[in-house]
């Protein structure tokens, strides 16, 4: 049977207990600022993209975790320019986090997820704000969040020219989907989340779809993961050969029993090192592909799969742990990895990423992201690794984390451990 979580509030770290609602996001009635002794015109508008309210993920690094995305848009005669946005406690007016200058343009995104030219919005324009909020205790993450809008634009309906505009606008709760615990996808250590929680440059942070009619952002919490061996490389000799990869035909296992119902088989592995290809469709950047059915409307999603390697198909039931596939290079991949995420939905694409963590690793060290960048899988960052691991329960592995996820098996190449 698998355990959902729920937010407690005391000291440290959440409470576990059962429960895992999908509760669609409805329009919230306006607040006390903005409905008392006069109406307040507010021309740029805030609404949270996904369907689902969001919650805190416990990370590695000791933080709990609030990502959500705000859609806005301008309703406004004129143009508007969003010059600072304060994220506030709904409850005592605090501030939680600020986003002004050059902070706020990198959060500012076109409806796609791309990166907005400027902060100007146009009349009937619309876009994006990624927010990603870390509190150090769970005690200190509100109950409600609001959002408060700083801008050059129109006072008034009638307005022709910009003035400095200030109101308080989305009151967000969290009380989303708590974090569900799974069992790793992986086997072995070494295990470096390549792309991941809570990186803004990340484009699968980014990734805001128009699928099957709804704006979705599917990849928030999704990770990839690449594999070093005890030497502190992802790759032996030639670069070009994939089964001089580390991780490449690790066994892929069930993070929770569930019901398969989508698969993809028929990618072929790309040529490691060759960048993607620009003509294939959205539907495969994810490679080929197992989707299955955990139960109370939350889905697992694993990408990237060797082709020829899957051992299940649409209508089987798995068991927890059960070896589904084995990683390989297949979709938008330049290098072997899985890529693994929760949805709300079987639609990889046309469903929203919710929160997870695993029941138990290790914490084996951080990758060096800048070097990384620079010097790419061929590097050696044994230097990153710390000579004790340590023992980690109930947490989202972030962003170029190192991971030890235990027992060791699967086929991937000489040196995994």
């Amino acid at each position: 049977m698998m355990v959902a979580v729920r937010r407690g509030r005391h000291l440290g770290i959440a409470v576990i207990v059962a429960a895992l609602g999908l509760v669609a996001a409805m329009p919230t009635a306006p607040t006390a600022s903005a409905a008392t002794a006069k109406n307040v015109y507010t021309p740029v508008l805030a609404v949270l993209v996904a369907p689902n309210d969001p919650a805190p993920v416990l990370g590695t690094d000791r933080k709990y975790h609030v990502l959500y995305e705000l859609r806005l848009s301008n309703r406004g005669p004129i143009p508007a320019t969003l010059q600072k946005l304060d994220v506030l406690d709904a409850d005592s007016g605090a501030v939680v986090e600020s986003y002004d200058g050059t902070d706020l343009q990198t959060r500012v995104r076109d409806i796609g997820g791309v990166a907005a030219s400027s902060t100007t919005i146009e009349p009937g324009g619309e876009r994006l704000f990624m927010v990603d909020l870390a509190f150090g205790l769970s005690l200190n993450v509100p109950l409600a969040l609001e959002h408060r809008l700083q801008l050059l634009g129109p006072k008034s309906p009638r307005a022709t020219a910009a003035t400095a505009v200030t109101y308080r606008v989305a009151t967000v709760a969290l009380d989303g989907p708590a974090p569900l615990v799974l069992v790793p996808p992986l086997r072995g250590n070494g295990w470096v989340i390549t792309r991941g929680c809570c990186d803004i440059s990340n484009p699968d942070r980014t990734s805001i779809l128009p699928v099957n009619g709804g704006l979705w952002s599917p990849q928030r919490f999704s990770i990839d993961l690449m594999q070093l061996d005890d030497g502190g490389l992802f790759v032996h000799d030639d670069p070009t050969v994939l089964g001089n990869y580390t991780g490449y035909g690790a066994d892929v296992l069930a993070v929770a029993p569930g019901k398969v119902v989508g698969v993809l088989n028929t990618l072929p592995d790309q040529v490691a090192g060759a960048p993607p290809d620009p003509t294939s469709g959205f539907e495969s950047a994810d490679g080929n592909s197992i989707v299955i059915d955990l139960g109370n409307g939350t889905f697992a999603f694993y990408g990237n799969l060797q082709p020829g390697s899957l051992l299940v198909n649409v209508g089987d039931h798995v068991q927890r742990r059960q070896v589904l596939a084995t990683l390989g290079n297949s979709g938008d991949s330049s290098y072997p990895h899985l890529s693994f995420r929760l949805m709300s939905g079987s639609s990889p694409f046309g469903s929203d990423g919710l929160p997870f963590v695993f029941n138990a690793f290790s914490y084996e060290g951080q990758l060096d992201a800048v070097r990384y960048a620079s010097e790419g899988v061929t590097a050696n960052y044994l230097e990153d690794r710390v000579q004790n691991p340590i023992p980690v329960r109930r947490e989202l592995p972030l962003g170029f984390a190192i991971i030890d996820f235990g027992t060791p098996g699967g086929a991937g190449a000489v040196g995994r451990t």
